[in-house]
């Protein structure tokens, strides 16, 4: 598949998911049609159109995690593009959830964060996704008891 493939998909809006292409010499009717049983949410894409969404589906925010949780995923796998620069180190895990969508991995000083993305999101994009989210501005479990 390209990103430009516009092959008519068949896609649930309330799953996210993509059902069926349009047969050859189907229209995007009988396609509907011949697909009913799978509710009224559905609806003819371009293939890429379709794709897109799917994975966006499975995009997260960023939330902390464990220092145990992160050396788990850290040795469970063997990591991709695993970079440590003076920003940040992140890793990205080779099995993906669906397309190029995999779980992400962020150590900022002595917190670690996860987040799911695309696995070419690049090392400086990851740290910058981590920096500006939610989970990085709330004060860190440990430190909660000292700040009062």
């Amino acid at each position: 598949m390209t990103v430009t493939d516009t092959t008519p998909t068949v896609f649930c809006t309330r799953t996210q998911r993509l059902i069926d292409v349009v047969h050859p010499g189907e229209t995007a009717a009988t396609a509907l049609s011949r697909l009913a049983a799978y509710g009224p949410d559905l609806t003819v894409l371009p293939l890429a159109e379709a794709s897109a969404r799917h994975e966006e589906a499975f995009k997260t925010e960023p939330s902390e995690i464990t220092e145990a949780e992160w050396h788990e995923a850290l040795n469970v796998l063997p990591p991709v593009a695993w970079r440590n620069t003076a920003a940040g180190e992140s890793f990205k895990m080779s099995e993906r959830l669906t397309g190029a969508v995999t779980a992400i991995y962020v150590r900022i000083n002595a917190r670690h964060f996860t987040f799911a993305d695309d696995i070419r999101l690049p090392h400086a994009d990851c740290v910058a996704r981590v920096l500006q989210s939610q989970a990085y501005r709330e004060t860190p479990e440990a430190d909660r008891g000292r700040a009062e």
